[in-house]
C-alpha cells in the first residue's frame, strides 16, 4: 500500500481507479477526477484526518461522473451513509394534479350555473312578474335591491363562518337555502311574499355561491391567484348559454314552473361544489400553487392558522378598516359595481329599444361570451402587470358598452355593446379580488372582502331602483343608463392611485 502511503483508504480507492485499462477514454477521465478529488483530501489532511464526511464525497462524486458518462442505473451502496445510497434507494413520485386546481374547476361549475340563472339569467323573469301582478318597474326592482342590501350585511359574518366551520359546510347550507329561496318564489301572490322570499333566497346565495368560491380559491393560491380566479370567475361567462334556456322555459311552461326547475338545479350542482371545498392548503401538509415544501419547513398549527409563507402580507380586518386603501377601494368598487347591479334591466331595456326578447337573450349569451374572454385574459396579465392598470382598462370598456347600450337602435349598436360591455366586465372581476389578496394578504381574505361588499353594497342598492324610478317617470331606459356609464368612470382614478396597506410580513 506504498501508493496509498497514510491515506489507508484513499489507497485501496487509488488501485481501483489505476487498475481501469488506461487504453480507455473513460478511464483516463475517471482518473483525472479522481486525482483531483484526491489532492483536495490530501490538503486537508495536512491539518485534520479525513473524515466520513471527505470519504462520502469522495465516493459519491466518483460515481456520480462515472455514471452520467456511462449511463448506468444506479446500483444500491453498501454504505448507508453515502449520498449515492440516499439517492438510489430514492424512487420516483408521481406528479399530482394540485388540489387547488380541482377547487378552481368546481367553483367554475358553480359560477356557471348561478349566473346563467340569477345574476344574469333572473331577469327573465322580470318581465313575466310584472305583467302578471301589475307592479311597478321600481317597486318589482326593489327586491334586487334588498337582495344587494341583505348580501351586503350578511357577508362580513360568512368570512367569520368559513374560518369556523370550513367552506364546504358553510356551502352546503347556502345551497339547500338556495333551492328553497326559489321554491318559495314559485308560489308568490303578494309582493311582500316576494319580498320575503327573495330574503331567504338571497341568504342562500350568500352563503352558497359566490363568496364562499372566491375565498377558497384566493386561499389555494398566491403567485398564480390571477389566473386561478380568472378560470373560476370564467365559469360566470359560461354560464350566459343558460340564459336563452331559462327564456325558453318560461315560454314553454311558465315562469313558476321555470323557477322551480332552477332551484332543484341549484342542489344538483351545489352539493357536489360543496364537498370539493377545502378550506387551506396547510391544513393539508401543502403550500399554495402546489409548491415544494422547503427542508427547513415548520408543520402547521393545529389550528392550521400558521401561513408556510414568510413574505407574505397579512393584513387583518381592524387594520383593513384604519386604513384609507380599504375604503378607496370600497368606494371604487361600489361606484363601478352600480352599472352590474343594474343588469337586471338588460333584458327589458332591450325589449324597450325595439328588439324581442329572443334577440335580447342572444345578447346576453353574447356577453357571456366575451366575458370569459376578458376574465382569461386578464387572468394572464394580472399575475404579470400591475393589476390597478389591468382593472382601468376593463372600467374603460365597460364604460364605452354602456355607453353604445343606452343608445342602441339597430343590432350593430347592440353588438358594440356586447363586445365592450362583455370583455370590460369579465376582466373587472378576477384581477379585482386578486387584488384584494394581494393588498391584504390570505389569512383575513373572507372576512376583509365581505367587508368590502358590505360598504360597497350601498351603491348596488341604489342603482336598480334608481334605473327603475327613472323608467317609471321619464318612460325610457335610454338616460338611466348612460348615468350608469359615467358611474363608471369615477372609479377608474380611484383605482389608479391605491397605494399599499401597512401589515405584518
Amino acid at each position: 500500500m506504498a501508493r496509498g502511503g497514510g491515506l489507508g483508504w484513499q489507497g485501496e480507492k487509488c488501485r481501483s481507479a489505476e487498475s481501469i485499462p488506461s487504453s480507455s477514454l473513460l478511464a483516463q477521465q475517471t482518473k483525472s477526477i479522481y486525482s483531483a478529488n484526491l489532492a483536495v483530501i490530501k490538503c486537508e489532511s495536512q491539518f485534520t484526518n479525513p473524515t466520513a464526511s471527505l470519504r462520502a464525497r469522495l465516493d459519491g462524486d466518483i460515481l456520480y461522473r462515472f455514471r452520467r458518462r456511462t449511463g448506468a442505473k444506479s446500483q444500491p451502496s453498501a454504505s448507508a451513509d453515502t449520498p449515492s445510497s440516499a439517492a438510489s434507494s430514492s424512487q420516483p413520485t408521481e406528479k399530482r394534479l394540485f388540489y387547488g386546481w380541482w377547487i378552481v374547476v368546481a367553483g367554475s361549475v358553480s359560477q356557471a350555473y348561478t349566473s346563467g340563472t340569477f345574476w344574469q339569467g333572473f331577469g327573465a323573469f322580470f318581465d313575466p312578474i310584472v305583467e302578471q301582478f301589475g307592479w311597478g318597474r321600481a317597486l318589482t326592482a326593489g327586491a334586487m335591491s334588498l337582495q344587494r342590501t341583505e348580501s351586503g350585511a350578511v357577508s362580513p359574518f360568512i368570512g367569520w363562518f368559513i374560518d369556523k366551520f370550513g367552506p364546504r359546510n358553510v356551502m352546503l347550507f347556502g345551497t339547500v337555502l338556495t333551492t328553497l329561496g326559489f321554491v318559495l318564489l314559485s308560489m308568490i301572490q303578494e309582493l311582500w311574499q316576494f319580498y320575503a322570499a327573495f330574503l331567504v333566497l338571497t341568504l342562500g346565495l350568500s352563503f352558497g355561491t359566490f363568496l364562499v368560491v372566491t375565498t377558497t380559491v384566493a386561499n389555494w393560491f398566491v403567485e398564480n391567484r390571477s389566473k386561478a380566479l380568472s378560470f373560476t370567475m370564467a365559469g360566470s361567462g359560461i354560464g350566459g348559454v343558460l340564459v336563452p334556456v331559462v327564456i325558453w322555459l318560461i315560454a314553454t311552461a311558465d315562469w313558476r314552473t321555470a323557477l322551480v326547475v332552477v332551484g332543484i338545479g341549484y342542489l344538483v350542482v351545489g352539493v357536489p361544489v360543496s364537498f370539493t371545498m377545502k378550506s387551506r392548503p396547510e391544513d393539508y401538509g401543502m403550500l399554495p400553487d402546489g409548491r415544494a415544501q422547503p427542508d427547513d419547513a415548520q408543520p402547521a398549527s393545529a389550528s392550521g392558522r400558521t401561513s408556510a409563507l414568510s413574505g407574505e402580507v397579512t393584513v387583518t380586518t381592524w387594520q383593513a378598516l384604519r386604513s384609507r386603501v380599504f375604503w378607496q377601494l370600497a368606494i371604487a368598487m361600489g361606484v363601478s359595481g352600480m352599472v352590474i347591479s343594474a343588469s337586471i334591466h338588460q333584458i327589458p331595456a332591450i325589449t324597450s329599444f325595439g328588439m324581442s326578447r329572443g334577440v335580447a337573450g342572444f345578447a346576453i349569451l353574447g356577453v357571456s361570451i366575451f366575458s370569459v374572454a376578458g376574465r382569461l385574459g386578464s387572468g394572464y396579465l394580472g399575475d404579470r402587470l400591475d393589476k390597478r392598470q389591468v382593472i382601468a382598462v376593463a372600467l374603460l370598456l365597460q364604460f364605452v358598452g354602456t355607453i353604445a347600450f343606452a343608445f342602441s337602435s339597430e343590432i350593430w349598436h347592440l353588438a358594440i355593446f356586447v363586445v365592450t360591455w362583455g370583455v370590460g366586465f369579465g376582466a373587472s372581476i378576477p384581477v379585482r379580488f386578486a387584488l384584494i389578496a394581494d393588498l391584504f394578504g390570505r389569512r383575513h381574505y373572507g372576512s376583509i372582502m365581505g367587508t368590502l361588499m358590505t360598504t360597497s353594497a350601498v351603491f348596488g342598492v341604489i342603482a336598480p331602483v334608481l334605473v327603475g324610478w327613472i323608467f317609471d317617470i321619464r318612460g325610457n331606459y335610454r338616460e338611466p343608463f348612460a348615468l350608469m356609464a359615467f358611474s363608471v368612470l369615477i372609479a377608474i382614478p380611484m383605482i389608479l392611485t391605491l397605494g399599499q396597506v401597512r401589515g405584518r410580513r
